[in-house]
């Protein structure tokens, strides 16, 4: 219900079918996948915008912004709402605004695809391969992620051991709308894209965006078990260096997570490797096996790619999801280990905390392979949870924490102190996604 003031403004300057003032929606549309962490759980689950509006044009979304702006009202920027740590909450309230009808495809050439923010993913990945290209990296969640999303608060996925992560090249140039009473848009090309992303949407409203793709491969996917998951890892990251396969997808498991892999009915006892390799090096990769001591527990084939469950949906976090459904204590961590001593810390990890459950997704990043690290564990306590973090860091293990929704000890921005500086210049008043950055006003600017 319409209550007055900036409330009354908006009704007036948006169709009635584009906004809503009801509960039921404020809350479902207040909402990402934060409730993977039980610390994110407990303090942003009683977090409700004011207000939920879905523009479908640029000038829709030019008039929402004049009457937040004019009024000072808190903006936070939603995509498909798959991210896992408070990105896309409205932490003082306000007005959430939904990118998902900003969602045009607007052009594929040649390496390059144009569209708009709210397009999803799995949608862009389709187009693409029906001509001949597909998406160099995207998120396990690529069927309901929008790519502006994306971009402003992931890192990597599927495509990351050829491609790297959203800072290597994937995003060829932006277009953001900054928030005042008549928005500036702002173009930024090649590296001036770099304090964009990532980002967490804090420095401006990400409208368009020109992402890079590569040549069409015809997957298959595999699960090749092991007897112990030194075998499946040393498998794994033999396969990553192995110059003469193709591969999208190189993810590395734990026996004990594989029980939660249902839909997938591997053997519970067993390592498993998950992998996407390109059809034409399907011999290649079976020689790999052998020579490894791997056994074929699943091959899909090409022709069964994205469509049904498929062994990405099992990869990233998508394996939290997986473990959550059997579990709701289950969480995780984000690490990065020693790509020179990552056995030596992963043995250090198991023996001082034997609940983690290492689950490893080969990557890389500046073109180097990274031993990418997302352990499961069952939640306790904030202390325990804290242990591990700490730990982690004390044999040289970084952690990207999952469990706090502050971009400066979450996120992995690498342009921080530029950040703030865009963030005074791109929105004045300090009203977009509020709480996610600490950063300061300036006299003139402060309200």
């Amino acid at each position: 219900m319409v209550k007055g003031g900036w409330q009354s403004m908006l009704a007036g300057a948006i169709a009635s079918d584009r906004l809503s003032f009801e509960l039921p929606a404020r809350r479902k549309f207040s909402r990402d996948f934060f409730h993977f962490s039980p610390v994110l759980s407990r303090e942003l689950g009683h977090e409700v915008a004011d207000c939920i509006v879905w523009p479908t044009n640029e000038e829709e979304l030019d008039d929402v912004l004049s009457v937040a702006v004019s009024c000072r009202v808190p903006i936070t920027v939603r995509g498909g709402g798959t991210g896992n740590y408070g990105q896309a909450v409205p932490l003082a309230g306000g007005i959430v605004v939904d990118m998902s009808q900003l969602n045009q495809l607007l052009e594929v050439q040649g390496d390059t695809i144009s569209v708009q923010a709210g397009a999803k993913m799995g949608r862009m990945e389709a187009a693409a391969r029906e001509l001949g290209k597909e998406l160099r990296i995207y998120p396990s969640t690529f069927q309901t992620a929008t790519i502006g999303g994306f971009i402003s608060g992931g890192s990597g996925g599927i495509g990351s051991i050829e491609w790297g992560t959203v800072w290597d090249g994937i995003v060829r140039s932006m277009t953001i709308k900054t928030i005042e009473e008549k928005p500036r848009i702002i173009r930024v090309a090649g590296e001036h894209v770099q304090p964009y992303i990532h980002n967490y949407g804090v420095s401006g409203i990400v409208t368009e965006l020109a992402i890079a793709l590569t040549e069409k491969h015809e997957w298959m996917q595999w699960a090749i078990t092991f007897d112990a998951y030194n075998e499946a890892l040393d498998f794994g990251l033999g396969l990553a260096d192995n110059q003469g396969i193709k591969k999208r997808l190189i993810s590395i498991h734990e026996a004990e997570i594989a029980r939660y892999f249902t839909t997938l009915k591997l053997p519970h006892d067993k390592a498993v490797a998950l992998l996407e390799i390109a059809q034409e090096d399907g011999a290649e990769l079976l020689r790999w096996v052998e020579e490894c001591g791997g056994t074929v527990s699943l091959r899909i084939p090409s022709s069964r790619y994205h469509l049904g469950t498929g062994v990405s949906d099992h990869a990233w976090n998508h394996t939290t999801l997986w473990a959550r459904k059997m579990d709701s204590n289950m969480t995780y961590l984000q690490t990065r280990f020693s790509p020179t001593d990552y056995w030596t810390q992963m043995a250090a990890l198991k023996a001082a905390f034997p609940e983690c459950l290492l689950h490893v997704e080969l990557m890389r990043s500046k073109g180097k392979l990274v031993v990418s690290g997302l352990p499961l564990l069952r939640y306790t306590t904030d202390d325990r949870l804290q242990m591990m973090i700490d730990f982690c860091q004390s044999i040289g293990v970084s952690v990207a924490n999952p469990h706090t929704w502050r971009l400066e000890f979450g996120g992995r921005s690498p342009e921080l102190v530029r950040l703030g500086q865009l963030k005074r210049q791109n929105d004045p008043y300090g009203l977009l996604n509020p709480l996610k950055l600490e950063y300061s006003l300036g006299p003139e600017q402060a309200v």
